[in-house]
This record gives structure tokens, sequence and C-alpha cells, in this order.
């Protein structure tokens, strides 16, 4: 297994009011680890793009155990550990000393840049797959898109605006992971904090673009379970889905 890792502060721009760290900069964190390692094994962006082709993320899953707060320092790990199809796994773990504070799995896959549409894992890839044989899987996918209510009582809305483009030219993941969360009210969000994210990736999002956030949640006995969906702005058309899970503060 080839494993990457980083120490990283958390600094106050990476926090919420409370000084934890926000899903949208973890997210962030994920892609500058994974984006360095990729440059190690020579599976990086400029690379795939030679060949007319780039990296896309299409699914993650996130366990959280306690969110780091400003002024931790912590260690941020990646490793790619399979390949599925399709797909290229890579997982995440971050750890303070030896607590565990959060898990993650992303499954990946490799376009074809002009018809933005997904392509055999090239042999770059594949062979980065013979160093994984003993790669550690953090978690699992759970998330049946056919399991989602129909119904999201509470949306917002939302612009593509300049600074959530990335290099492929359409929004980052991150940016989706904010529009989940934050279609949240400010009094939920102040009073919980979220142990679990899982989000699959449907459609891109171009500049300029109104998305529609929407959630419904339902109250369990010890947590509360939130469905997420995000639409373009004629509600035709799916961006991502999403399920969170949060405790009480």
């Amino acid at each position: 297994m080839v494993k990457y890792s980083e120490e990283i502060d958390i600094r106050g721009h990476y926090t919420d009011l409370e000084g934890r760290l926000i899903m949208k900069s973890l997210c962030d964190l994920f892609n500058d680890v994974a984006n360095v390692q990729t440059y190690a094994l020579k599976i990086d962006v400029p690379t795939l793009n030679e060949k007319g082709l780039t990296w896309m993320l299409h699914k993650l899953h996130i366990l959280i155990n306690r969110m780091p707060e400003q002024g931790e320092n912590v260690t941020l790990e990646t490793w790619p550990s399979g390949i599925d199809r399709l797909f290229a796994i890579r997982d995440f773990r971050m750890v303070a000393g030896e607590e565990v504070l959060l898990r993650a799995t992303s499954e990946w896959m490799v376009i074809d840049v002009n018809r933005r549409r997904p392509v055999r894992l090239p042999a770059c890839v594949t062979e980065t797959a013979a160093f994984c044989v003993d790669g550690i899987r953090e978690i699992p996918f759970e998330l049946d898109t056919k399991k989602m209510p129909t119904n999201f009582e509470n949306t917002r809305r939302f612009t593509a605006t300049y600074d959530n483009i990335d290099f492929n030219k359409h929004v980052t993941q991150a940016t989706y992971v904010r529009w989940v969360t934050n279609s949240l009210s400010y009094e939920f969000l102040k009073d919980h904090e979220i142990t679990e994210l899982e989000i699959i990736y449907e459609h891109e999002v171009l500049p300029d673009s109104v998305v529609c956030a929407g959630c419904h949640v339902e109250e369990e006995e010890n947590r509360v379970k939130v469905y997420h969906q995000v639409r373009n702005e004629s509600l035709d058309k799916t961006h991502c889905f999403a399920v969170s899970y949060w405790k009480k503060r």
C-alpha cells in the first residue's frame, strides 16, 4: 500500500463560529493531499490532460468521530485503495496523535475532457493498483438513491461563482458539500454537529449556473438524519444526492 501523510495546522478560516473544522474545508484538504500523491504516482491531472482525460469525483463517504478545532495540529493520510470497474478508490484518515478523528472513502472516475463522459481507467491508473493489493478500505458506500424521499421541505438557491470553479472548469466537489450543509438553517447548524456524510455526484455544475439545494430532516432516537438533493434551476436535473447524520452539540 502506498500511503501519503501530511501534517496540517487547523487555521481559523478552516473553521466555523465554534472553532471546529467545517465540511467544506475538510473536503478541500482531502483534495490537497490527494493531489500531492497523484503527482508522486504520475497520475496527476496534467498527465491525464495530455491524454485528453481528467479526474472526476463520483462518491464520497465520511465518518466523523470528532472534528478538529482551531489551533490543533493533525495528520491527514491518504492512499489509493483499489479499483472497482471504471472507478479508482481512494481513502483518507485524519488523526491527532493516537486518536482517529475521521475516516473517508472516495470513488473517482476518469472522463474524456471533450465528451465529458467516463472512460476505462488508463494504464497509468490501473498499474497503480498493483501497489494496492493490501489497500485498506476505511468504510463502504451505502447511499441508495432509489430510497431518497421525493419531497424536500427546505430549499435554498446558490449561484456557481468564479471562486467555486476548479481546473475542470466546473464547480468543485467541496462546493457541493458547502451547498448541501448550507441548505440547513443557521439554528440547526449552530445546535448540531455532523457525524457522517455520504454524497453521490451525478452531474457537473457549470459557471454562473443557479442550483436549488433542498433538504428533508428526519428525527431519529439519538441523531438526526437529513436527506439532501441539489438540482438545477428548472428542477429537471439532479447534480448530487447526499445523506448526513447529526448529533446535538
